[in-house]
C-alpha cells in the first residue's frame, strides 16, 4: 500500500538522512464492513493521511466493501488509498487475482496493490511452489492493472513460506513489527530487502468507531 508519491518520499528519505518526516496511515480489513465518509473524515482529522484497504478475503473472494470504502476515504480527503490482497494459496492465483482486480476497478486509481504474505500453515510446505504461486499472482496483476505492486510480510512469515527467497526484493516492502514505534529503526533485512517502504507498527486499534492497524512511512 504505498502510493507512487509515497515512494518518492521514501527515496527522499534515503537520499537526505537528515530529513525527518513521519507520515501516519492505517489499514482496514473487510471485517470492518462498509464505513461512512464520516469515519474517514475522523481518521483524517486524527492525523492519518494514507490508507490500505483489504481487497480480497482469505477465501479468494473480492471484499464487497472495498470500493465503497476507498471512495468514502477519497471523499473525506484521504487521497492515497491502496489495496491489499490476502491470497488463497490453495486456489488458482490467476483466477482469484483477476477477479479481485476486476471487482476493484472503481477503487484502484494509480495506487498500489499489496500482496499479504503471512500465515505459513495456509501455504504449501514446498517453498518453491509458493514462490511460483506468488510469481503467477503478480504477473496476473500486472497484466490486468497498471497499479504498482508491493509485498506485505515479516521475517517470521516470509522465512517459512518462501524460504527467505529474494526473488521479490525489487518490489516495495511493507513489513509488520508491532513495537508501537513509527520508525524504521528496528528493521533488519530479510528476503533481499535492505530498506522497507512502509511499516505496520501497531495492531488492532479502536478509533473513530472502527478498528484499524497503524502504519508509517
Amino acid at each position: 500500500f504505498i502510493m507512487r508519491t509515497s515512494l518518492a518520499l521514501v527515496v527522499i528519505l534515503a537520499v537526505i538522512p537528515a530529513l525527518v518526516l513521519c507520515t501516519d496511515g492505517f489499514d482496514l480489513s473487510y471485517f470492518q464492513g462498509r464505513l461512512g465518509e464520516s469515519t474517514f473524515t475522523c481518521l483524517k482529522n486524527s492525523g492519518y493521511t494514507f490508507g490500505v484497504i483489504q481487497a480480497q478475503t482469505e477465501d479468494g473472494s473480492p471484499n464487497q466493501y472495498a470500493v465503497g470504502n476507498v471512495q468514502a476515504a477519497h471523499s473525506a480527503g484521504i487521497e492515497h488509498v491502496d489495496l491489499y490482497i490476502f491470497p488463497n494459496p490453495n486456489s488458482d492465483p490467476a483466477t482469484q487475482v483477476k477477479n479481485t482486480i476486476n471487482a476493484m476497478q472503481g477503487a484502484l486509481g494509480g495506487n498500489m496493490i499489496w500482496f499479504d504474505i503471512e500465515a505459513p500453515s495456509a501455504w504449501n510446505s514446498d517453498c518453491s511452489a509458493n514462490v511460483a504461486w506468488l510469481q503467477k499472482a503478480i504477473s496476473t496483476a500486472k497484466s490486468v492493472s497498471s497499479a504498482g505492486i508491493g509485498i506485505y510480510s515479516s521475517a517470521s512469515q516470509w522465512g517459512p513460506i518462501m524460504c527467505s527467497s529474494t526473488d521479490f526484493s525489487s518490489y516495495p516492502l511493507w513489513y509488520a513489527h508491532y513495537d508501537g514505534n513509527p520508525s524504521f529503526s528496528d528493521f533488519s533485512p530479510f528476503g533481499g530487502w535492505n530498506r522497507p517502504a512502509v511499516k505496520q507498527y501497531q495492531g488492532t486499534t479502536s478509533i473513530c468507531g472502527t478498528s484499524i492497524d497503524k502504519d508509517y512511512y
